[in-house]
C-alpha cells in the first residue's frame, strides 16, 4: 500500500497521533521523502476540504502530523528501558 492510502486508511479509522507518527516514520524508513509525505499529506489536506473548514475530526491530527513534517521532526519517541 502506499503512503497515502495508508495513511487516509489510518485517518479514517479514527488512529491518534502516535500512530499516524509511527506510519510516516515506518515509511521514512522504506525511503520515502519528506517532501514526498508532505506532498501526500497536503493533498489529503485539500481532497477533504480541510483549507476551506475547522473543526472536522480528522483536521487536528492531520494538521499535528503536517507541522511535524513541514519541520523535519518525523520521529516517534520510543520509551527508555
Amino acid at each position: 500500500m502506499d503512503f497515502k492510502q495508508d495513511f487516509l486508511t489510518a485517518l479514517a479509522a479514527g488512529k491518534g497521533y502516535e500512530s499516524l507518527m509511527e506510519l510516516v516514520r515506518r515509511h521514512r524508513i522504506q525511503g520515502l521523502t519528506l517532501e514526498a509525505v508532505y506532498k501526500s499529506l497536503q493533498q489529503i489536506w485539500l481532497d477533504h476540504g480541510f483549507d476551506e473548514s475547522e473543526g472536522q475530526p480528522m483536521q487536528d491530527d492531520l494538521e499535528t502530523v503536517m507541522e511535524k513534517v513541514w519541520y523535519g521532526q518525523p520521529v516517534v519517541e520510543t520509551p527508555q528501558s
